[in-house]
């Protein structure tokens, strides 16, 4: 008797399906690492961002301390200007004379110690993760402008007295810097 042999499947397999499984692998790979740099990217653009905006709230919170500065309802005529550190209120370029305000976002901590003054330390801003130091902030009087054309004999006319308040922030980083200003009107007379 015969026997019938059946054909070895092993010789007629060639191996596509284990070069189209690698193939299928490898894109799947390459995807996975592409989506894994993409994340990487917009969690550091994520942290960047919340950076910035601990510096912004910051150096907001340092404007409006400012203000209050010449805002104070104790104050019952307008503080008296000085030219040098320490000052509540600057002569009017006797901090900018040097530096533009661009200038100065990148000024050393240095000149900001010591021509500015420090926020409140016991409010902080969000709760963390300032970097190593509080917003700072300093005031210029601008000028006074009477709201009559003609000065009564009696007195002086009453008059507006415009501050220019400059406040500088850092977030979580030192690389995170913000420098705002504002423009403040107080009425003294």
């Amino acid at each position: 008797m015969h026997s019938l042999r059946s054909p070895s499947i092993r010789s007629h397999q060639s191996g596509a399906v284990l070069v189209i499984s690698m193939l299928l692998l490898l894109v799947m790979t390459v995807l996975a690492l592409s989506a894994s740099q993409s994340t990487r990217m917009e969690e550091r653009m994520a942290g960047n961002q919340r950076d910035y905006d601990l510096a912004f709230q910051s150096a907001e919170a340092g404007l409006r301390a400012g203000e209050r500065v010449v805002d104070d309802p104790a104050l019952t005529s307008a503080p008296y200007p000085c030219s040098s550190a320490p000052c509540t209120v600057f002569q009017l370029g006797t901090t900018t004379a040097t530096y533009t305000y661009q200038d100065q976002a990148y000024q050393a901590r240095s000149w900001w110690t010591t021509n500015a003054h420090d926020y409140d330390t016991s409010q902080k801003i969000g709760g963390t993760g300032l970097a190593n130091a509080d917003p700072q902030y300093y005031v210029e009087q601008l000028e006074e402008v009477t709201d009559t054309l003609t000065i009564p004999p009696t007195g002086p006319a009453p008059s507006r007295m415009f501050y220019r308040i400059t406040s500088r922030a850092e977030g979580g980083t030192q690389t995170a810097q913000v420098v705002l200003q504002s423009t403040f009107a107080r009425r003294f007379n």
